[in-house]
């Protein structure tokens, strides 16, 4: 099972982390007609890679996200706590429909 680690403090905001999502999942290498290298900042290109890339495919991982806050990202006080929040959707709906994938969140100091 792979693991992908998504770090909130390593960003500046949602576009960082589009991009470092595509980068360690390898999606930034892949020909599509869409932009994988940033997923053209779109929960849905994401929704279509990780179906693509590894439900289809049985490649089963786990996502942790270390330093979300899923209760101030839910009240959405900027931009990036929308994009956050669709980003953090996806995933959440990903390993609703695919179990044998996990989703795990983290806080730390």
């Amino acid at each position: 099972m792979q693991k992908f680690i998504f770090n909130k403090k390593e960003y500046e905001g949602y576009q960082d982390m589009y991009k470092d999502m595509a980068y360690k999942m390898g999606c930034d290498k892949v020909k599509d007609y869409f932009d994988t290298k940033t997923f053209n900042y779109n929960p849905n290109i994401l929704w279509e890679c990780l179906l693509c890339d590894f439900a289809y495919m049985n490649k089963f991982i786990t996502i942790i996200f270390i330093n979300f806050d899923r209760e101030e990202i839910k009240l959405q006080k900027n931009f990036d706590d929308y994009q956050y929040e669709m980003v953090l959707e996806i995933f959440e709906d990903f390993v609703k429909e695919y179990p044998n994938n996990k989703l795990e969140f983290r806080m730390e100091e």
